[in-house]
């Protein structure tokens, strides 16, 4: 009979196993292909000879090989057997029928592999978020879906029509390589699940493109995407001399280009993140005629002037959605002529009517677009106003709050 310790030293030196794995797996299988054949309770002593148990009924007339016992055989396993009673009846492996010894060898092996599978499959859920590539295994027309290779592993990677570009599906080829990022894992059809459409597919992306990145100097703060056809990244830098933005862009755009090719077009938008959520969202939109922006209760409200209404929303209104996406809020946006004075809120638009328009200019680029409370001298001071035209300012502010 085939040495059972050398197969098994053979398999944890062959497969991403471990000795205890192989052990229970082999006696699993043993232990229910011997139960389905003699359908009865049995047990598997594993040791240097290996047997299993089988527990027969003890009768006057054997009927049923398989589950019963003579008197006068069960006497040899136990000598106090009588009618009615059970004993243990060992069997040799070597002495099982053929038909189950088949059903062993043949389970054994699908165990095994659906363990080595399992074992591949909680190292890729420790991965989530990382890109990997895969090479076209199989193409499913039945539910769209493309299964991969994944480079350097043994797992199968599956990308489903959602988690593809649009039109990808249709134009995908056997052998090509992708990548894409995992989001999870499937244990029931053992795959690992990827996608090409999730937000974190393009943060990986940039990281592994632009070295300011991956190494912190510029931070990813968030990423808005609707696949295919536009995203917004916002990128932040705790060093006040570097600009993330142009970092990222690059000279004409140059960084980017790469992977707008992976994207298949996908046009990026990079903008530059704010703690404050008014300046944030001016930011987000990237647009030079906002007039002003406010908080009102969990929306953010910005004012241009009416004709540039459609250039700020965007073709197909994907600009101020994924700003919206990007700030985590609303964005609604108002044309000036629908504009009237929010209560408990000061905007640039009362502000220019009393004060010259460099002192509006310059709120305006420092991102103070609106006052829902009153500003500090200090903080005025920061931006280069001087103290009576400060003192002035929060005077106004605070009669206007107080309306």
């Amino acid at each position: 009979m085939l040495d059972f310790e050398k197969v098994v030293e053979n398999l944890v030196r062959t497969r991403n196993l471990e000795r205890e794995d192989i052990l229970n797996v082999f006696k699993a299988v043993v232990e229910d292909a011997v139960k389905k054949y003699y359908n009865t309770n049995v047990e598997f002593q594993m040791g240097k000879e290996m047997k299993v148990i089988v527990y027969k009924k003890v009768v006057r007339k054997v009927n049923d090989p398989a589950n019963e016992i003579s008197i006068q055989e069960a006497k040899k396993y136990d000598f106090q057997a009588i009618e009615g009673s059970e004993v243990k009846v060992p069997i040799s492996l070597e002495n099982l029928p053929r038909a189950v010894v088949y059903r062993i060898r043949d389970k054994f092996l699908e165990k095994l592999k659906d363990r080595e599978k399992q074992i591949i499959l909680m190292d890729f859920s420790k991965r989530i978020g990382q890109i990997v590539r895969g090479k076209v295994q199989r193409i499913n027309k039945k539910d769209n879906s493309v299964i991969l290779a994944i480079e350097r592993s043994d797992a199968e990677g599956k990308l489903s029509l959602n988690e593809m570009l649009p039109s990808e599906f249709e134009k995908i080829k056997q052998g090509e390589t992708k990548k894409a990022v995992i989001i999870g894992i499937d244990e029931k059809e053992k795959y690992v699940l990827l996608s090409r459409t999730h937000p974190d597919f393009l943060k990986k992306l940039l990281e592994e493109e632009i070295a300011e990145i991956l190494d912190g100097t510029v931070e990813i703060k968030q990423v808005a995407r609707i696949p295919g056809k536009r995203s917004k990244v916002a990128v932040f830098s705790r060093e006040t001399r570097i600009d993330p933005v142009a970092v990222v862009v690059g000279i004409k755009g140059t960084r980017l280009n790469p992977i707008q090719k992976e994207l298949e077009g996908e046009k990026i938008d990079i903008v530059k993140w704010d703690p404050d959520i008014i300046k944030f969202s001016v930011n987000a939109l990237q647009n030079p005629h906002i007039i002003t922006a406010y908080k009102l209760e969990d929306k953010i409200y910005v004012v241009v002037e009416d004709e540039h209404i459609g250039e700020v929303k965007g073709s197909e209104g994907l600009n101020v959605i994924l700003a919206s996406k990007l700030i985590g809020k609303d964005i609604v946006i108002l044309g000036l002529s629908e504009y009237s004075k929010p209560k408990n809120v000061v905007t640039i638009i009362e502000i220019q009517k009393q004060f010259p328009v460099s002192v509006v200019e310059l709120l305006r680029n420092n991102g103070l677009y609106s006052f829902n409370e009153e500003p500090t001298l200090a903080s005025l001071y920061n931006i280069g106003l001087d103290e009576k035209t400060a003192l002035k300012l929060i005077e106004f502010i605070e009669e206007k709050l107080n309306e």
